[in-house]
């Protein structure tokens, strides 16, 4: 319950953040400098209090005052905590906006990794109840990094990996498979290039297309990536797909399995994983030993 004493104090200070801001003949200029922080210490009290609505319209006029300061930093982080409390109160629209309007401010002010830290935080606090803005936010995270140095590239490439995996998980496997591709560039890009990611991407890639029913695809996969990855042709990775295609084009699902029994699918990201788990081989039915989606990983040493 909200104590009158506090909230009193509260519009006092609203009072006097409005008064810092009238002109007249006198004061030509609003005193910004000083109307911010009566707001601020006001939008603090109301937050505490569950009152927030009147804690998003002070953080925005903190915002204002800020901007209208020169002090854009300040304005952003002012900015986020408006968003942010929009989305305690679902106002999700409301929430990316004002993230967004804090992301550019940050940019302004020439902090590229502080606009795209603030982006991934809220696609982190959304991904879960909203999937879909959470990849459009995440990719904007990660263009900001791209557009940088080649020293962002790997923060980037951590993003696009983050959002194939949502996007697995939502089932949209052609826009996972793209962000995948993206990712493996990205590894690639950084110096010295990280081939052990490429390798590792590799497998993912193929459980999806080999759980889309395109072992052909699957083949050209592993094929281009002899081309593209350093030493893959002679590496762990390489031989397990093989076999496992191998495996999958011969309907042999003994052979398949014990490929996916091994430690290589069995640690995977945790959607991947899902797929290697719940993978069919064409022609075995489905009633058979492979696994379906309530399986877990220690299911498979029983194969």
């Amino acid at each position: 319950m909200a104590s009158p004493n506090k909230i009193l104090e509260a519009e006092r200070l609203v009072a006097e953040g409005e008064k810092h801001l009238q002109t007249g003949f006198f004061k030509w200029r609003a005193d910004f400098d000083s109307a911010a922080p009566c707001f601020e210490k006001a939008a603090v009290t109301y937050k505490n209090f569950k009152q927030l609505q009147k804690a998003c319209e002070l953080y925005l006029k903190v915002a204002k005052c800020h901007f209208n300061n020169d002090a854009r930093f300040h304005s952003a982080k002012a900015k986020e905590e408006a968003g942010s409390i929009c989305l305690q109160m679902d106002q999700i629209e409301n929430s990316v906006q004002y993230y967004d309007q804090a992301a550019e401010l940050y940019l302004l002010e020439g902090t590229p990794d502080t606009a795209a830290m603030c982006l991934k935080r809220l696609a982190k606090k959304i991904e879960m109840k909203h999937p879909q803005i959470a990849v459009e936010v995440y990719e904007k995270s990660a263009n900001i990094y791209e557009n940088e140095d080649d020293t962002r590239f790997r923060s980037a490439a951590e993003i696009w990996g983050q959002i194939a995996r949502i996007q697995v998980k939502m089932c949209k496997f052609n826009n996972a498979i793209k962000s995948i591709n993206r990712e493996k560039k990205l590894y690639s890009q950084v110096e010295g290039g990280d081939h052990g990611a490429g390798k590792r991407l590799v497998l993912a890639e193929v459980m999806i297309h080999l759980h889309l029913g395109d072992p052909v695809q699957a083949e050209q996969t592993v094929y281009h990536c002899c081309e593209d990855v350093s030493g893959f042709d002679g590496s762990e990775e390489y031989h397990a797909l093989t076999e496992l295609i191998e495996a999958y084009n011969n309907n042999n699902e003994a052979d398949a399995f014990k490929v996916l029994n091994t430690p290589l699918f069995k640690y995977m990201d945790t959607e991947y994983a899902k797929l290697a788990r719940a993978l069919t081989v064409p022609g075995v039915p489905s009633s058979s030993t492979t696994l379906d989606n309530t399986s877990t990983l220690d299911d498979l040493d029983l194969l």
